[in-house]
């Protein structure tokens, strides 16, 4: 009985096994790639992270911006040029890929990396070949 409880209490609480990526943690698993993400419903953008922790990022389709990142507390938090409300996320390592919890207003939404490459992002407009 004992180890039917103990097993039931532990496929209850996943969610609180998951230990967020530190700062540290997610530099190693990010810094020098380029990494598309997906929402579930379709690709979300890409993100390349550059050294200093700063990235450049694009929403699919659209223009290229620039951010730099750092942790507070269990997030990674994004500031992007042209924009005053920081991006706060959980990170997770799973299976070598990156996935994302949202923290901010509306959130709980998560991203998954759906692609990875070395190369520099694919900036349209002003940052066409950087």
């Amino acid at each position: 009985m004992r180890a039917l409880l103990l097993a039931l209490a532990l496929a209850a609480t996943p969610a609180l096994a998951e230990t967020p990526l530190n700062a540290e943690a997610f530099d190693s698993a990010t810094r020098g790639d380029t990494i598309t993400y997906d929402y579930g419903d379709g690709l979300l953008g890409t993100e390349e992270y550059l050294d200093g922790r700063r990235v450049r990022w694009a929403f699919e389709g659209d223009l290229c911006i620039y951010g730099v990142w750092y942790q507070r507390d269990d997030q990674i938090c994004f500031d992007y040029e042209n924009d005053a409300t920081p991006a706060c996320w959980q990170y997770f390592l799973e299976n070598g890929k990156i996935r994302g919890r949202y923290m901010g207003e509306g959130g709980g939404w998560e991203i998954l990396e759906s692609s990875r490459d070395g190369g520099p992002l694919p900036c349209a407009g002003p940052d066409v070949g950087v």
